[in-house]
């Protein structure tokens, strides 16, 4: 019997960010994640990075991406994410 352990085939890859989206107000719904202003927002934007990361060279690499967070921002509504990849 002969053990040889292996690195795994892949690796996850998570990067996180922020973006402003200058013609959105952020209001107190925003702060509950549960809310129907949140749940929609964050399925726009993270459809929004879906689409713009799917059609670049890290398309192949990219899985997902989730808002995790919304607050105030200089212009107007700034959403927190992180994205995840794979990395071969």
């Amino acid at each position: 019997f002969i053990f040889s352990p292996s690195a795994p085939a892949f690796s996850f890859v998570y990067i996180g960010g922020s973006l402003e989206i200058p013609n959105l107000t952020y209001t107190n719904d925003h702060n509950d994640p549960t809310s129907q202003k949140f749940l929609l927002q964050a399925s726009a934007i993270q459809n929004y990075l879906e689409e713009t990361y799917e059609s670049s060279f890290l398309g192949k690499y990219y899985l997902k991406s989730v808002v995790a967070a919304f607050s105030e921002g200089e212009l107007g509504l700034r959403a927190y994410y992180w994205n995840t990849f794979w990395a071969p």
